[in-house]
């Protein structure tokens, strides 16, 4: 599972393929075995508080092991980080982090280039934040929108 500030309007239940995500920065990318239900109730008391800001897009970068995924970085954002660091504080220890060297003082907020892609100098708020399924009834090609959180 993951939770993704997302930069255009999505819905609970929207389906899409892993080559086909939305624009969105990763707040946290996780893997747990409790059911999406017990990782929402424990992300409402924090997400619709702390939606409804804005962030400004820097310059592009290439990511992944060899460096061949086209991104935006996110300019440091306050904001953004607290809302990091509170969403993993949510999460708690039941969950796995796998990129556990990209979180708290190491995360590096940034938007992949996807079809769409930002431009340097945009500012984009975030008035959304989702859970994704990753691997929806096991299939590693699709991924699922499990909940969305708007500014409460």
């Amino acid at each position: 599972m993951g939770c993704r500030c997302v930069v255009l309007p999505i819905q609970a239940g929207l389906v899409f393929p892993r080559s086909g995500w939305p624009l969105h920065i990763t707040l946290v990318r996780f893997d747990t075995r409790e059911t999406a239900e017990a990782v929402r109730s424990r992300l409402d008391g924090v997400l619709p508080a702390q939606l409804g800001f804005g962030v400004p897009i820097g310059t592009d970068a290439l990511f992944g092991r060899d460096g061949s995924v086209p991104v935006s970085l996110v300019e440091l954002e306050p904001t953004l980080q607290l809302l990091h660091e509170a969403t993993l504080e949510a999460l708690g220890p039941r969950v796995h982090l796998p990129g556990a060297r990209h979180n708290r003082s190491n995360y590096r907020p940034h938007v992949t280039h996807a079809g769409e892609r930002l431009r340097p100098g945009d500012k984009v708020r975030i008035r959304q934040a989702a859970l994704v399924d990753m691997r929806p009834d096991g299939e590693p090609r699709l991924r699922r929108v499990l909940a969305v959180w708007e500014p409460g």
